[in-house]
């Protein structure tokens, strides 16, 4: 845990660290061992909290792509549907950014694959056909469930 230093600070080699202040070093330098030790300690610190964070990040993606995908299939027209496809799209572009530690080959095969069922959906969105876009959207739904079963 790294603790603050109080005054008056500890001696070292019988002169006192605020000696070497005035001989033109900087107290928070990176010159004494300890703090070396916790510069690395703080590193690591910072690594170890990313990884979490990106994980809770594609934690709250996964939950908006759900509710994209759920109001692009109960959308009663093309514009609607449209609107939810974008909002998932952008999801997905999102979360195939992040890393996936535990099986990246298969995390990023499945984000290609739906990015492209995507992409169908969308054709036929723009084409004015409902329906079609519709199922299209089913089968990306079903590359998730197979994806989701394959990583987990």
């Amino acid at each position: 845990m790294l603790r603050s230093r109080v005054w008056p600070l500890p001696r070292r080699r019988g002169r006192c660290l605020c000696d070497r202040r005035q001989e033109g070093s900087d107290m928070f330098s990176l010159d004494m061992p300890g703090r070396w030790a916790q510069a690395a300690g703080a590193a690591v610190l910072m690594l170890a909290l990313t990884v979490p964070a990106q994980a809770g990040e594609l934690k709250s993606l996964m939950k908006d792509m759900k509710t994209a995908m759920n109001g692009a299939m109960g959308s009663a027209d093309v514009n609607e549907f449209s609107n939810c496809l974008q909002r998932l799209r952008l999801d997905v572009d999102r979360a195939a950014k992040l890393p996936y530690p535990d099986n990246p080959t298969d995390y990023r095969e499945g984000m290609r694959t739906l990015s492209v069922d995507l992409n169908k959906a969308e054709q036929f969105a723009r084409a004015g056909n409902l329906a079609a876009a519709k199922q299209s959207l089913q089968a990306a739904n079903q590359t998730k469930k197979r994806y989701h079963h394959l990583l987990n």
